[in-house]
């Protein structure tokens, strides 16, 4: 990260060396290929010396629009206006400005009564931040009977998602990637689209091409760093999370996947360090608070743990996680009573799993509760009711294609039994190499393999993560013309027969 923090520094120092004209230059030829850091540091350079200059002061308000900056684009766009009311393009830039700084009311008054389809998006998406979602619908509908554009679509797009209309939702994404099929907004809402469906693997490619074209755009290396921690790709995550960080290092989303990624790799140092300059800014109930708590209570710091953990308790879709966490830090903070009588309505749940009666158990013990025994039996046997929430779960998303979600139910599902069942490795092979996991979708195939070495469907998923993963075509061809044999009116065997037969030849 050090690194990547150093080239601002470097740039400006090149930058204070050329003339007004050439910095401005070197910002228009940054903002063309959309390394809007670059462009940022160019035109101030610019700016330093031709601080009036109109042309140089819209490029930076652009740029500044581009990287997230309200604030700055709108101190830029006032120097730029002066006092007269502004219109056209520059009152549509600074409703937008207006809007980053989420300032709606100022954003609907200096778009005045402008009827462009620019001026229609901005006003839905001013509704949108008000909360009016009636207004937002009627004036997305004014845009598109404008004629709408690119970002209409796509802004449509994740409004439509909103209300849950997938449906609609894909429409406008076709549309926007008819009339801007490599725009920002078209691969991001893609990519958003592809990942509420499960399908990581799209979403992926979407969210990286975006990170390509637009190297300094926030949201395409979020939502790339994301999808990779989806994924299981920690290393890749970090990379592309540190790039994020080195221009906005104080970002919400930023801080969140930086602490994410730091959980992942139980790098508990890191993941206070990223998220210590943010902690006062962040509401009772934000996620971060989850991730920098577990940090703090691996550190040994369990009051303060205790302190993040105990209103997320209360309410929120993380509530169950907060509880136990927050049982295990008063366990560690040596206050066994408290513990358990924050875990027990745990082992109430119905789907309660070994880990959490297993914790309950460490809390009942520790605190002399006669039931510690009971509760230690129960946490080495797998509830049944998990167990079969998890394989209802996991077929569904097979069926659906959301290859994440049953990755994560297969792997619940083999980690509370024996890890041996063939058709649960089987799945879980098939929806690793759906993820694009190629190396844990090997070994899951082979574990299936050993189970059960003469099931045709084994054989397949095994010959065709080899083929796919482009590993040993020779025997990838023979698992798959035994499993053919095997099953020879099974329609997927021979679609995946045929296809590694032509590719060797």
């Amino acid at each position: 990260m050090k690194k990547l923090l150093i080239i601002p520094a470097l740039l400006l120092l090149s930058a204070c060396a050329d003339t007004p004209a050439e910095s401005f230059a070197k910002a228009q030829q940054a903002f063309a290929r959309h390394d809007y850091p670059v462009a940022r540091v160019t035109i101030a350079s610019a700016l330093a010396k031709q601080p009036d200059d109109k042309a140089m002061l819209l490029l930076q308000a652009k740029t500044l629009i581009a990287l997230g900056d309200g604030d700055g684009a709108g101190s830029s766009l006032e120097r730029l206006i002066g006092s007269n009311p502004p219109q056209g393009q520059l009152a549509e830039l600074s409703a937008e400005a207006a809007l980053l700084r989420r300032a709606p009311e100022v954003a609907l008054a200096l778009l005045g009564e402008a009827s462009s389809v620019e001026s229609e998006r901005l006003r839905a998406l001013a509704a949108i931040q008000k909360r009016d979602l009636a207004k937002a619908g009627s004036h997305f509908a004014k845009a598109m009977a404008a004629g709408g554009n690119a970002r209409t679509f796509a802004d449509y797009c994740r409004f439509r998602l909103m209300a849950g209309d997938v449906a609609g939702a894909m429409d406008m994404a076709e549309r926007a990637a008819k009339v801007a099929p490599d725009g920002l907004d078209t691969l991001l809402v893609k990519g958003q689209l592809a990942l509420r469906q499960g399908d990581l693997k799209h979403s992926l490619e979407n969210y990286s091409r975006a990170a390509q074209i637009y190297p300094g755009s926030l949201a395409a290396l979020t939502g790339k760093a994301a999808v990779l921690g989806d994924l299981g790709r920690f290393d890749q995550m970090q990379e592309i999370t540190e790039r994020a960080s080195a221009f906005a290092p104080k970002d919400p989303t930023v801080v969140y996947l930086a602490a994410r990624a730091g959980v992942a790799r139980k790098d508990w140092a890191a993941v206070r360090a990223a998220v210590q300059p943010i902690e006062a800014q962040l509401p009772q109930q934000d996620p971060i608070r989850l991730l920098y708590g577990e940090a703090l209570l691996r550190l040994g710091q369990s009051e303060l743990a205790m302190a993040q953990f105990a209103p997320m308790t209360r309410i929120g879709p993380g509530a169950r996680i907060a509880v136990r966490l927050l049982g295990e830090a008063q366990l560690a903070s040596g206050d066994a009573q408290a513990a358990i009588a924050t875990l027990r309505p745990l082992a109430t749940l119905p789907d309660v799993r070994p880990d959490e009666l297993g914790l309950i158990a460490k809390a009942a013990k520790a605190s002399g509760d006669p039931q510690a025994a009971k509760l230690m039996t129960l946490a080495n046997t797998p509830a049944a009711q998990a167990l079969g929430t998890d394989l209802a779960d996991a077929d569904a998303a097979m069926r659906r294609g959301s290859w994440a979600r049953a990755a994560n139910a297969y792997e619940r599902i083999l980690a509370m039994t024996d890890g041996r069942n063939a058709v649960v490795l089987n799945n879980m092979a098939y929806a690793q190499l759906m993820l694009g996991n190629d190396g844990k979708a090997l070994e899951f195939a082979q574990r299936a393999l050993k189970q059960a070495p003469d099931n045709p469907s084994v054989l397949d998923t095994l010959g065709w993560v080899l083929f796919k993963s482009g590993k040993e075509l020779d025997e990838a061809k023979r698992l798959l013309r035994l499993a053919a044999e095997k099953a020879p009116a099974n329609v997927t065997i021979a679609a995946h027969l045929a296809e590694a037969e032509r590719a060797g030849k």
